[in-house]
């Protein structure tokens, strides 16, 4: 397992290993940083993209003890019921808070040997 080292964050970017996202990303618990599957979740609608179930199923390989979930920098990414109830029935511990403190919560749960996976929502 190796964590990606998340360098800086900023209203629609990350620096994450020396590249600049532009896209919510995922984060496994190998540390493979890969886009987060919106699509996944378009069809519950809003004005946001909410995290889905089926989305999560994408954040979940490798078989994490801990999601965590950047909500975004005002903290507003919703999360479908439904989902909660998979990371519930899967035994997966949820964290959610704003994408700055799931940076640094990020480095800290993987110092600590701790298997986390990561959504990251970017913007609002």
């Amino acid at each position: 397992m190796t964590a990606p080292k998340l360098e800086s964050v900023g209203f629609g970017w990350l620096i994450a290993n020396g590249q600049r996202y532009e896209d919510d990303v995922n984060i496994t618990v190998e540390g493979a940083i890969t886009l987060r599957p919106k699509h996944l979740s378009k069809k519950y609608g809003g004005l946001h993209t909410v995290l889905g179930p089926e989305e999560v199923e994408c954040a979940l390989v490798g078989n994490p003890e801990i999601l965590l979930v950047g909500r975004g920098h005002f903290g507003v990414l919703p999360i479908r019921p439904e989902t909660h109830a998979l990371l519930k029935q899967r035994g997966v511990r949820l964290e959610l808070t704003r994408i700055r403190e799931a940076i640094a919560r990020h480095g800290e749960l993987t110092g600590a040997g701790k298997h986390v996976a990561a959504v990251l929502h970017l913007s609002c």
